[in-house]
């Protein structure tokens, strides 16, 4: 196969000729396309029945077929073959961590025997569910639902699954027995003696430490935005970018919480809460209180208490 082309060359070397044509004679093989570009491509396959389709597919050789035991007596299965499945079923429910009840029992049973995992308190000290049931007189399903909802912040259409209650009724437990709640354990909030944290100072306090009685920092909850543009400028915090409430917090060494200040916006700084919270007065003297770096403005306040 071959093919003429016809190229203009200008020639400037030449006297008497200003251009020259050239006619090339270029051979391709007869097997060889030409490679061109088509100015439009139809994508769109129409496929009217299955021989037309792209792409074919083998016949499958081997059926796969499924076979259900079923633990349920039938004619047609044997009395020993009856007898081994049920066999295997009961052996698998003596393998089950919990035992077979409603769904309802099975989460109370889980928040008394994994306490730290669902309500964020040791096992040990899940008598402080017993002792706000026996103080406040609430029931003590409301108190689990309260303080599995603080811990897991799971919505409310889980936590009506697990207790078998509805949505609603879960929203309601939770807004009436917050302050409830609240008050029980605001008993339990108070300072102790210099001498009693001494004696339940960690190791690593011990040797550099030793005089620390609290620990103090700022807790920030985020709210919803205020509808008056006051609240708002009140309640924004440039650290957390939303509207949030701030809260001061000392605990001991060891974990105790001993103060806890009232709510305060998230524009306040932290001398602003230190100074307004009564903390200093609550604070025993001569002793040590640590702080992370964002107090610093503090220091001056702390050093007219006597304490180190």
């Amino acid at each position: 196969m071959s093919v003429a082309v016809q190229v203009d060359i200008p020639v400037r070397e030449a006297k008497h000729v200003q251009k020259s044509s050239v006619a090339l004679q270029v051979s391709m093989p007869a097997n060889e396309k030409k490679h061109f570009r088509s100015v439009g491509a139809n994508t769109r396959i129409r496929q009217t029945d299955k021989a037309s389709s792209p792409v074919k597919l083998p016949k499958a050789k081997h059926k796969i077929t499924v076979k259900v035991i079923s633990p349920v007596k039938s004619e047609s299965v044997s009395s020993s073959a009856n007898t081994n499945s049920y066999d295997s079923i009961s052996s698998i429910e003596q393998h089950l961590k919990v035992p077979s009840m409603g769904r309802r029992n099975s989460t109370e049973y889980l928040c008394e025997k994994k306490s730290r995992f669902y309500l964020r308190l040791p096992e040990h000290v899940y008598q402080v569910v017993k002792f706000i049931v026996e103080v406040e007189k609430i029931h003590h399903v409301d108190v689990l639902i309260t303080l599995q909802k603080i811990r897991t912040d799971d919505v409310y259409a889980r936590l009506a699954d697990d207790f078998e209650m509805s949505v609603t009724y879960i929203h309601n437990i939770f807004t009436r027995s917050i302050p409830i709640i609240a008050g029980a354990l605001q008993e339990l909030i108070f300072w102790s003696s210099s001498i009693e944290i001494k004696k339940r100072l960690p190791i690593p306090f011990r040797v550099r430490y030793k005089n620390v009685v609290s620990i103090i920092d700022c807790l920030e909850i985020e709210i919803e935005k205020p509808s008056n543009p006051i609240y708002q400028a009140m309640t924004w915090s440039d650290y957390k970018k939303c509207n949030t409430l701030k809260f001061l917090i000392s605990s001991t060494p060891d974990g105790m919480i001993t103060f806890i200040s009232g709510a305060f916006g998230g524009r306040a700084s932290d001398k602003e809460i230190i100074s307004q919270s009564n903390f200093l007065n609550e604070l025993p003297n001569a002793c040590a209180v640590m702080a992370d770096r964002g107090f610093k403005q503090i220091y001056f306040m702390l050093a007219k208490k006597p304490a180190f």
